[in-house]
């Protein structure tokens, strides 16, 4: 059952990552990035205190580097949309 909770807390995070990268306001993206980075920063003795410290560091580092590639990927993809709205709106002129 902790594997199913997990995988469903990592799919509810990454949705609402997508979420909030795809508003208009580009900092709302950023919210769980920063929480991520603040959250580790107060465990991270705690995390990094095992035998296996570079795989703890790896994890730390490819879990920010999935939530900003969403951020990324979320304001790419509303520029698009915008865009496309912005070719329509030419077309309906002409």
């Amino acid at each position: 059952m902790d594997h199913l909770e997990s995988i469903l807390i990592t799919i509810i995070v990454l949705s609402t990552q997508h979420y909030l990268s795809t508003r208009n306001n580009p900092y709302l993206g950023g919210i769980l990035p920063v929480g991520y980075i603040i959250f580790i920063s107060f465990f991270f003795t705690k995390l990094v205190s095992g035998n296996d410290k570079f795989s703890s560091i790896s994890m730390i580092i490819v879990g920010l580097t999935i939530l900003l590639g969403i951020w990324i990927s979320g304001r790419e993809k509303l520029k698009k949309k915008r865009q496309k709205e912005l070719d329509r709106i030419a077309i309906k002129n002409l």
